[in-house]
């Protein structure tokens, strides 16, 4: 009896010597494994609905799916360019499309930012820029933006930079942002609220062109845009440099015909972790830019991204993005 018992004793301190060895091989593992959030998912924040940001982070997700077999991605709808930052900063997501301004404030601790966020990278500069596209009835009295005092405006959803890109342009004419009654709404109720006469005035802020404007413009009901004169735009991108003036043409709204509206618009540019693998982020890169055709053809938001403008980012690019960018002969 008592030497079954010692056998018994003899084979628990086995069992239990492979359970510690095993334990301690999926620690190593787990430890070796990479620093994507959830398993192979690759989660890509996008932006609202009815903006340019969410089919541009679809067609993201679908070359890099298509060529990166490693990893899953799933694209999220989110408020867009100011949450994008702080979801790869939490690790609730890896990849993310944020306006350059936004990112370079993201970067540095600058408002709207409380403080650093040190885990992102760029992947590539170069997106439909994001024009400040204000629209209202052709009868608004709005005909500028001094008009906006007292008025019902829906400045996109929380998280958006449309509304902190609203309050410098206010502040430069000498109006407070305090001043108006701001609705945040996703991009596309924004619009139909103007449209039916709820808000004065809707902000798209969006690549060009947005897919919520266009939809205006097919519903029947005359819009206009809000326009900056020349001599202005020149003035407000020497007090804030990361505005840049553009023009909208029938190119990307036919509804305009010959008229040409002067606006402002910001790049946009593709973020990631800064903590991901060397080699995936090579790997998503390449995704994208050995098959930059098809990614074109994604939305016309996608038509605007070059080799020639990839590098010209407001942060470091990963070095991923870097390697790859080195190789094709586009980066020192």
């Amino acid at each position: 009896m008592a030497v079954v018992f010692a056998e018994r004793l003899v084979l628990q301190e086995k069992v239990n010597v492979m359970k510690k060895r095993f334990l301690h091989c999926l620690l190593l593992l787990l430890l070796a494994a990479p620093a994507i959030r959830a398993a192979d998912i690759l989660t890509i924040a996008s932006g609202p609905m009815g903006g340019a940001y969410y089919p541009a982070g679809v067609g993201l997700g679908e070359l890099i799916g298509k060529h990166v077999p490693e990893v899953s991605p799933r694209v999220e709808v989110t408020a867009g360019a100011i949450e994008n930052p702080s979801l790869l900063a939490m690790e609730e997501a890896d990849v993310g499309i944020t306006n350059s301004d936004t990112a370079y404030f993201a970067a540095n601790g600058m408002p709207p930012f409380s403080g650093k966020i040190e885990n992102i990278a760029a992947m590539f500069n170069g997106l439909a820029p994001g024009g400040f596209q204000y629209i209202v009835l052709e009868d608004s009295p709005i005909k500028t933006i001094r008009d906006l005092p007292g008025k019902r405006i829906a400045v996109g959803p929380q998280g958006n930079s449309s509304s902190l890109n609203l309050r410098e342009l206010m502040a430069f004419y000498g109006d407070s942002y305090d001043d108006i009654h701001p609705n945040y709404l996703p991009v596309s109720d924004g619009v139909e609220q103007m449209l039916d006469g709820h808000v004065d005035m809707a902000i798209v802020q969006a690549g060009i062109p947005a897919p919520a404007i266009q939809e205006a413009f097919a519903s029947g009901k005359k819009i206009r845009f809000i326009e900056f004169p020349d001599e202005d735009r020149k003035k407000v991108v020497e007090q804030f440099p990361y505005f840049r003036p553009i023009d909208l043409t029938k190119e990307y709204y036919p509804s305009l015909g010959d008229d040409i509206v002067e606006i402002f618009c910001t790049n946009n540019i593709v973020i990631v972790r800064k903590d991901l693998p060397e080699d995936l982020v090579y790997k998503m890169t390449a995704a994208i830019f050995d098959n930059l055709e098809d990614f074109h053809k994604v939305h016309p938001a996608a038509r605007w991204v070059s080799f020639e403008n990839a590098t010209e980012t407001p942060i470091p690019l990963h070095p991923g993005a870097a390697r790859y960018f080195k190789e094709k002969g586009y980066l020192k």
